[in-house]
Protein backbone atom coordinates (compact mmCIF):
# COMPACT_ATOMS: atom_id res chain seq x y z
CA UNK A 1 0.00 0.00 0.00
CA UNK A 2 1.43 3.35 -1.02
CA UNK A 3 0.34 5.35 2.03
CA UNK A 4 2.09 3.07 4.52
CA UNK A 5 5.56 3.56 2.97
CA UNK A 6 5.19 7.34 2.87
CA UNK A 7 6.30 7.98 6.49
CA UNK A 8 9.19 5.56 6.00
CA UNK A 9 10.19 7.26 2.76
CA UNK A 10 9.98 10.70 4.38
CA UNK A 11 12.23 9.54 7.21
CA UNK A 12 14.75 8.09 4.74
CA UNK A 13 14.80 11.32 2.75
CA UNK A 14 15.31 13.34 5.94
CA UNK A 15 18.25 11.14 6.96
CA UNK A 16 19.84 11.43 3.51
CA UNK A 17 19.40 15.20 3.46
CA UNK A 18 20.97 15.49 6.90
CA UNK A 19 23.92 13.37 5.80
CA UNK A 20 24.47 15.45 2.66
CA UNK A 21 24.21 18.67 4.67
CA UNK A 22 26.82 17.80 7.29
CA UNK A 23 29.19 15.52 5.37
CA UNK A 24 32.21 17.41 4.07
CA UNK A 25 33.02 16.79 0.42
CA UNK A 26 36.39 15.33 -0.54
CA UNK A 27 37.45 18.66 -2.09
CA UNK A 28 36.87 20.43 1.24
CA UNK A 29 33.81 22.35 0.08
CA UNK A 30 31.10 22.16 2.70
CA UNK A 31 33.62 21.41 5.43
CA UNK A 32 33.47 23.67 8.47
CA UNK A 33 36.15 26.33 8.25
CA UNK A 34 39.09 25.49 10.47
CA UNK A 35 39.33 27.58 13.61
CA UNK A 36 43.00 28.04 14.37
CA UNK A 37 43.95 29.38 17.79
CA UNK A 38 44.79 33.07 17.84
CA UNK A 39 45.91 35.62 20.40
CA UNK A 40 45.80 39.41 20.22
CA UNK A 41 49.19 39.64 18.48
CA UNK A 42 47.94 37.14 15.91
CA UNK A 43 44.77 39.16 15.33
CA UNK A 44 46.81 42.30 14.70
CA UNK A 45 49.10 40.41 12.31
CA UNK A 46 46.04 39.06 10.47
CA UNK A 47 44.65 42.59 10.22
CA UNK A 48 47.90 43.93 8.74
CA UNK A 49 48.23 41.04 6.29
CA UNK A 50 44.56 40.93 5.23
CA UNK A 51 45.21 43.19 2.27
CA UNK A 52 42.28 45.44 3.03
CA UNK A 53 41.74 49.15 3.39
CA UNK A 54 39.46 48.38 6.33
CA UNK A 55 39.34 45.23 8.43
CA UNK A 56 36.41 44.35 10.68
CA UNK A 57 37.28 41.98 13.51
CA UNK A 58 34.17 40.48 15.04
CA UNK A 59 34.45 38.69 18.37
CA UNK A 60 31.49 36.39 18.97
CA UNK A 61 30.47 33.17 20.73
CA UNK A 62 28.06 30.31 20.10
CA UNK A 63 26.22 30.99 23.38
CA UNK A 64 25.65 34.66 22.49
CA UNK A 65 22.27 35.12 20.78
CA UNK A 66 23.00 38.67 19.50
CA UNK A 67 26.27 37.33 18.06
CA UNK A 68 24.44 34.62 16.14
CA UNK A 69 21.86 37.12 14.91
CA UNK A 70 24.59 39.50 13.74
CA UNK A 71 26.83 37.02 11.89
CA UNK A 72 24.71 36.72 8.71
CA UNK A 73 24.65 40.52 8.35
CA UNK A 74 28.42 40.76 8.90
CA UNK A 75 29.09 38.08 6.30
CA UNK A 76 26.74 39.71 3.78
CA UNK A 77 28.32 43.13 4.34
CA UNK A 78 31.82 41.68 3.98
CA UNK A 79 30.87 40.08 0.66
CA UNK A 80 29.19 43.28 -0.53
CA UNK A 81 32.16 45.52 0.35
CA UNK A 82 34.99 43.11 -0.53
CA UNK A 83 35.74 44.82 -3.86
CA UNK A 84 36.17 48.11 -1.99
CA UNK A 85 38.93 46.63 0.16
CA UNK A 86 36.92 45.65 3.23
CA UNK A 87 37.90 42.43 5.00
CA UNK A 88 36.28 40.53 7.88
CA UNK A 89 37.96 38.32 10.47
CA UNK A 90 35.89 36.30 12.91
CA UNK A 91 37.20 35.38 16.35
CA UNK A 92 35.17 32.97 18.46
CA UNK A 93 35.43 33.63 22.19
CA UNK A 94 34.17 30.11 22.93
CA UNK A 95 36.11 27.70 25.11
CA UNK A 96 38.38 25.26 23.23
CA UNK A 97 35.94 22.38 23.77
CA UNK A 98 33.37 24.36 21.74
CA UNK A 99 35.65 24.69 18.67
CA UNK A 100 33.59 22.20 16.65
CA UNK A 101 30.32 23.92 17.58
CA UNK A 102 31.73 27.29 16.50
CA UNK A 103 33.01 25.80 13.23
CA UNK A 104 29.59 24.25 12.61
CA UNK A 105 27.87 27.63 13.06
CA UNK A 106 30.21 29.19 10.52
CA UNK A 107 29.76 26.31 8.09
CA UNK A 108 25.99 26.57 8.36
CA UNK A 109 26.24 30.28 7.52
CA UNK A 110 28.57 29.65 4.59
CA UNK A 111 31.32 31.75 6.18
CA UNK A 112 34.04 32.44 3.63
CA UNK A 113 36.29 34.59 5.78
CA UNK A 114 39.21 33.78 8.09
CA UNK A 115 37.92 32.45 11.40
CA UNK A 116 39.77 31.80 14.64
CA UNK A 117 39.32 30.69 18.24
CA UNK A 118 40.58 33.09 20.93
CA UNK A 119 43.50 31.48 22.73
CA UNK A 120 44.44 34.13 25.26
CA UNK A 121 42.94 35.12 28.61
CA UNK A 122 40.15 37.66 28.23
CA UNK A 123 41.70 40.76 29.79
CA UNK A 124 45.04 40.72 27.93
CA UNK A 125 43.19 39.98 24.68
CA UNK A 126 40.78 42.87 25.23
CA UNK A 127 43.38 45.37 26.45
CA UNK A 128 45.81 44.67 23.61
CA UNK A 129 43.19 44.96 20.88
CA UNK A 130 41.02 47.81 22.16
CA UNK A 131 41.44 49.18 25.70
CA UNK A 132 38.03 50.89 25.49
CA UNK A 133 36.30 47.56 24.78
CA UNK A 134 34.62 46.29 27.98
CA UNK A 135 34.68 42.68 26.80
CA UNK A 136 30.97 42.60 25.95
CA UNK A 137 29.92 40.38 23.04
CA UNK A 138 29.42 40.71 20.22
CA UNK A 139 32.20 43.19 19.64
CA UNK A 140 33.17 44.59 16.28
CA UNK A 141 36.54 46.30 16.04
CA UNK A 142 37.33 48.29 12.91
CA UNK A 143 40.97 48.66 11.88
CA UNK A 144 42.66 50.28 8.92
CA UNK A 145 44.96 48.14 6.79
CA UNK A 146 47.98 49.07 8.91
CA UNK A 147 46.36 47.81 12.09
CA UNK A 148 45.29 51.14 13.59
CA UNK A 149 42.07 50.86 15.58
CA UNK A 150 39.41 53.16 14.12
CA UNK A 151 36.22 52.15 15.95
CA UNK A 152 34.85 49.77 18.57
CA UNK A 153 31.22 48.70 18.70
CA UNK A 154 29.79 46.52 21.46
CA UNK A 155 26.49 44.79 20.89
CA UNK A 156 24.65 43.62 17.82
CA UNK A 157 25.03 45.62 14.62
CA UNK A 158 22.33 45.56 11.96
CA UNK A 159 23.28 45.31 8.29
CA UNK A 160 22.40 48.99 7.90
CA UNK A 161 24.68 49.94 10.81
CA UNK A 162 27.52 47.80 9.44
CA UNK A 163 27.20 49.42 6.02
CA UNK A 164 27.14 52.87 7.64
CA UNK A 165 30.24 52.15 9.71
CA UNK A 166 32.10 50.91 6.64
CA UNK A 167 30.95 53.79 4.43
CA UNK A 168 31.94 56.44 6.97
CA UNK A 169 35.43 55.03 7.34
CA UNK A 170 35.92 54.41 3.62
CA UNK A 171 35.13 58.10 3.06
CA UNK A 172 37.67 59.03 5.74
CA UNK A 173 40.17 56.64 4.16
CA UNK A 174 39.58 58.24 0.74
CA UNK A 175 40.25 61.66 2.27
CA UNK A 176 43.39 60.54 4.15
CA UNK A 177 46.40 62.14 2.41
CA UNK A 178 48.63 59.30 3.66
CA UNK A 179 46.53 56.83 1.65
CA UNK A 180 46.96 58.96 -1.49
CA UNK A 181 50.75 58.98 -1.01
CA UNK A 182 50.78 55.21 -0.43
CA UNK A 183 48.69 54.67 -3.57
CA UNK A 184 51.19 56.63 -5.69
CA UNK A 185 54.20 54.67 -4.42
Amino acid sequence: MRGSSSPRRAAAVAVLLAAVTVTPRADGAGAPPPLADIDSAGVLEQVRSAGGRLVLVNVWATWCRPCLEELPDLLAAARHHRARGVRLLLVSADFPDQRDAAAAVLARLGADVPAFLKAEPDMPFIERLAPEWTGALPATLLFDGQGRLLAVHEGRLTRQAIDGLIAAHLVQSDADPHDAVRAEE
